[in-house]
């Protein structure tokens, strides 16, 4: 098991304009490998590694909503 993952976000912007959030994310090597072990993979391209961190981004915010975020009561 790999334990020393490292992300880290930096460059970050926000457009009121768009209501959009922008920002980079530097990954070490163990996260890297994380990745592929999580799909199984160790042939991938860093295109598909931050697709699949994207993904796994977007499913961890679905996930912890879903536990009861402040905004289930109003919506």
């Amino acid at each position: 098991m790999i334990t020393n993952q490292k992300i880290d976000v930096g460059d970050v912007s926000y457009s009121r304009l768009s209501q959009v959030l922008r920002f980079s994310v530097a990954a070490n090597s163990d996260a890297i490998r994380t990745i592929e072990d999580i799909c199984g993979r160790s042939d991938m391209s860093m295109e598909e590694i931050a697709a699949e961190m994207g993904r796994l981004l977007q499913s961890a915010l679905q996930t912890n909503y879903s536990r009861g975020g402040m905004r289930i009561k109003y919506d």
